[in-house]
């Protein structure tokens, strides 16, 4: 019998273009010029990557369509050696497109992205129907409906749910974020989000406030590490210095899926989880691109090896 997954990822590809070596941040009316272009994969491909090179057993049933961008990360997806067979390839296009431009430790992003296809979700539900896995995660907030569908499917097939923020409308009703998390076993986001979603001034009352929705909250809070709040005491794990910072798209994605690795397959303290996703995302922002240098079994072992 094929062992179960022991993560699957719900969420879609970007296709990322990344300016690098900007001199100064854009402005109106003036050309600006970088000194470095990268395209690459990036959202739910980075996890996906980043988990695969861990040695995580990875579901990902991710759309693409028929047009370059969509094919060029398909194909990275599986020149990485990922199990793509679960992806849907649709006959029309389907075009996720981020620009980011990183500067002075930030990043600015914008994004282009077609509508996503109407049995989308329902492909997902099947999906989870008939395959085995351990847990689901969920890369950002959706519409209610479908989240309230996939928490569900998960839970009767007896896995666990971890869900990431990202940026997007969805923080413009904070309220709703917070009783949707009430679903959840794990929440992961940065510390904007957190703090939008708890609506909360200081770090520990996000921490304490979103604590009492979900069982692990875990904040990441950029070059300072990673926190979260477990029996009223507040964790704090710092950052790894691997090098120069270079570039933070996908960082998070990438601290996500270390995160994934302690908490879903060697089912290690939290805190070790923590350090697992501090080194993905630090050894993440040494390289241009979320899953460029996410590390692999044997780098993540060496660094870990360290504290």
């Amino acid at each position: 019998m094929q062992r179960p997954y022991d993560v699957v990822l719900i969420g879609n590809y970007f296709f990322d273009q990344i300016l690098t070596g900007l001199p100064r941040f854009p402005v109106l009316g003036q050309e600006t010029w970088a000194t470095n272009l990268t395209t690459t994969g990036g959202a739910m491909y980075t996890t996906a990557a980043a988990l695969h090179r861990l040695t995580v057993k990875v579901a990902w049933p991710g759309f693409f369509g028929s047009d370059s961008y969509s094919q060029f990360v398909y194909n990275l997806a599986r020149q990485e050696g990922l199990d793509m067979r679960l992806a849907q390839v649709l006959d029309h296009p389907y075009q996720k497109v981020t620009i980011s431009l990183p500067f002075a430790g930030e990043r600015a992003f914008v994004t282009y992205e077609d509508d996503d296809p109407d049995d989308m979700v329902d492909y997902w539900l099947d999906v989870l129907d008939r395959i085995m896995f351990r847990h689901l995660h969920i890369g950002g907030f959706m519409e209610q409906q479908p989240l309230m569908a996939l928490f569900e499917k998960a839970h009767a097939r007896g896995a666990t749910i971890s869900m990431d923020s990202q940026d997007g409308a969805h923080l413009g009703n904070p309220k709703l974020c917070r009783d949707t998390l009430t679903h959840v076993d794990v929440f992961m986001p940065n510390f904007r989000e957190a703090q939008i979603i708890a609506e909360a001034d200081t770090v520990e009352e996000t921490l304490y406030i979103l604590g009492e929705l979900v069982d692990v909250v875990v904040i990441k809070d950029s070059s300072k590490g990673s926190l979260s709040y477990d029996k009223d005491t507040i964790l704090r794990v710092p950052s790894i210095n691997a090098g120069p910072v270079v570039d933070t798209t996908g960082a998070g994605d990438c601290f996500n899926a270390g995160f994934l690795l302690g908490y879903v397959v060697e089912k290690v303290s939290l805190e070790q989880c923590l350090r697992y996703g501090n080194i993905c995302g630090g050894l993440s922002v040494t390289g241009i691109g979320g899953a460029t240098t996410a590390p692999t079994r044997l780098e993540f072992d060496d660094w870990l090896s360290r504290f």
